[in-house]
């Protein structure tokens, strides 16, 4: 028990005395929670600009401007009749989409007769910036050609020119905010990040240490301290971030808990075995600073998993980011209960079984005599 808590303590001495682990492992988690999300802060965009060319001319074609004009998605940047000119505009990015209203639109509308059909041009670099033009320009086409068939219709006797309508409900985003979406995730992301660098930047140099392999209570010491500080930033993040930030939250905390005391030890222990094979602490920064983007389009966030190359889908389930995120936001955001997010906890528990052994033989004398050998020849 001794060599436990000496350890324990002089890990959380060096914490503190290393400037750059330091800023890394409590400075940045903190900095972070206010700092990501500020970029997401309005949820959804709005008010993105807009060019609108009428070749029509007619009151459809007038209504469906001033409609458009009263969205808060879009403001109407341009109305004119001349495409080149509106195309100019979308490849020079002053506009983010073009609509192009087809001469005898209101004319193939109200007789029945085929009309050359809407048009829209959106400037694909942003997806976020097109899916939201996409949404409202989709939402006042319909609902200003279901105004101008009105009339016709009610002196046919139609009650509704759509018998059937559907209503979209979100069950967990419910601000359908990019923020909401992504936010929960990257945030187990930083965890992930903040512990695999600022440990890694902590152990390394170990293989070279005068003091030789460590005993078992020694390195269990370590371990509990950086997980300590794993919990704790967790915990940051899921019970004040998403509060202040108002994102969804209020899910499974028991199995929050159960989640994190699988995924913090894990990263802890991947950390501690990569630390290993680092001889100076600038290089371990140096090599895995660039991982950031990597482990977050393997999670599944940006992308899904599914529809990932095998090789890809592989190397995503070997990494404690994938199911530590999917679980986490399960629980935290969707309301998934443990059992629903067996199958992540059950690979986080076999990544720490594997990623420990790896960690202890680095750790406790084969890996360091190893090292020792290589320096000797």
């Amino acid at each position: 028990m001794s060599a436990f808590a000496e350890a324990f303590r002089e890990t959380w001495r060096r914490i503190f005395q290393h400037r750059a682990a330091f800023s890394i492992l409590i400075l940045a988690v903190v900095a972070y929670g206010f700092y990501y999300p500020m970029a997401y802060r309005h949820q959804t965009a709005t008010q993105l600009p807009l060019a609108v060319v009428d070749l029509d001319h007619s009151g459809l074609s007038r209504r469906l401007t001033q409609d458009i004009a009263s969205t808060e998605g879009v403001f109407l940047a341009h109305v004119g009749g001349d495409f080149a000119e509106a195309r100019q505009l979308l490849q020079d990015r002053r506009v983010d989409a073009i609509l192009l209203i087809p001469s005898h639109l209101e004319r193939g509308v109200l007789t029945g007769a085929p009309p050359t059909g809407l048009a829209i041009y959106v400037n694909g670099a942003y997806i976020v910036r097109a899916s939201t033009i996409g949404g409202v320009l989709s939402a006042v086409i319909t609902g200003s050609i279901e105004e101008a068939l009105h009339t016709p219709a009610k002196a046919l006797g139609l009650q509704t020119l759509a018998p059937v309508k559907i209503v979209e409900r979100p069950m967990f985003n419910t601000r359908q905010g990019y923020g909401s979406y992504v936010v929960p995730g990257v945030a187990m992301l930083i965890v992930h990040q903040t512990l695999l660098l600022g440990v890694v930047m902590l152990a390394a140099g170990r293989r070279s240490d005068p003091r030789g392999p460590v005993r078992t209570a020694g390195f269990l010491g370590v371990l509990a301290a950086f997980s300590l500080l794993g919990l704790a930033s967790t915990l940051f993040y899921v019970g004040f971030v998403f509060w202040f930030q108002d994102y969804p939250r209020g899910g499974d905390f028991i199995g929050m808990l159960a989640a994190t005391a699988l995924y913090v030890p894990t990263v802890v222990l991947l950390a501690m075995f990569l630390g290993s094979f680092f001889d100076r602490p600038e290089r371990s920064a140096q090599v895995l600073a660039s991982t950031s983007v990597l482990l977050f389009f393997l999670s599944g966030m940006s992308w899904p998993l599914a529809s990932m190359p095998a090789p890809l889908q592989a190397l995503a389930w070997c990494l404690p980011s994938t199911p530590g995120i999917q679980a986490m936001v399960k629980l935290n955001q969707m309301g998934a209960r443990p059992g629903e997010v067996a199958p992540e906890l059950t690979i986080l528990a076999i990544q720490m079984i594997v990623y420990g052994l790896l960690a202890a033989w680095r750790w406790l004398g084969g890996g360091a005599l190893l090292d020792a050998e290589r320096r000797s020849t």
